[in-house]
């Protein structure tokens, strides 16, 4: 758990950086006024291929924010490109309306959470708080084997979302 939070620390200590991919969309726009009110620095890629380009450094973003529809793609292409980063990296789908099928759909293909408007401060922080500590952790581990890999248990017990906005009821997960 130590290690955990020295790994949320030093991520802390450089900033919190996140990428908002979405290309004209008021949704997405809110999500990035309410995080930049939080903190957060912005990179932004207004489409697939240019998200695809910022994923492909050795360094990338620790969070993406996605749209769920792109010029040249959808949310899971960036959930794709994400799990092949050279980091790890969280994704957060970002749709229009609270949709519980869709939002399923999302968790179960592997994105760390998806989020609807209206962006409330406290749960929009909760949101990304828990996405960081769950990056931190897992590039704790990347860097303790040598930068070669993760730990396949790690990835699966805590790549979880652990807030879930429903109707407007938070449920928190058993982590």
């Amino acid at each position: 758990m130590s290690n955990r939070i020295e790994s949320t620390r030093a991520l802390m200590t450089h900033g919190i950086t996140a990428m908002v991919v979405h290309q004209n969309s008021e949704t997405l726009a809110s999500l990035k006024s309410a995080l930049e009110r939080q903190g957060v620095s912005i990179l932004q890629a207004d489409s697939r291929a240019r998200a695809i380009q910022m994923l492909g450094g050795q360094n990338p973003a620790p969070l993406v924010f996605t749209d769920t529809e792109l010029p040249d793609g959808t949310w899971a292409d960036i959930l794709a490109e994400a799990e092949r980063a050279a980091q790890p990296v969280n994704v957060i789908v970002v749709a229009r309306v609270v949709d519980t099928r869709f939002y399923l759909k999302t968790i179960e293909t592997g994105a760390f959470d998806s989020i609807a408007p209206p962006f409330v401060a406290t749960d929009l922080e909760y949101v990304v708080r828990s996405a960081l500590d769950n990056v931190a952790a897992r590039r704790g581990v990347r860097a303790r084997n040598g930068g070669t890999g993760t730990d396949r248990r790690l990835w699966t017990v805590t790549k979880k979302p652990v807030l879930r906005c429903l109707m407007g009821v938070k449920i928190q997960s058993d982590q």
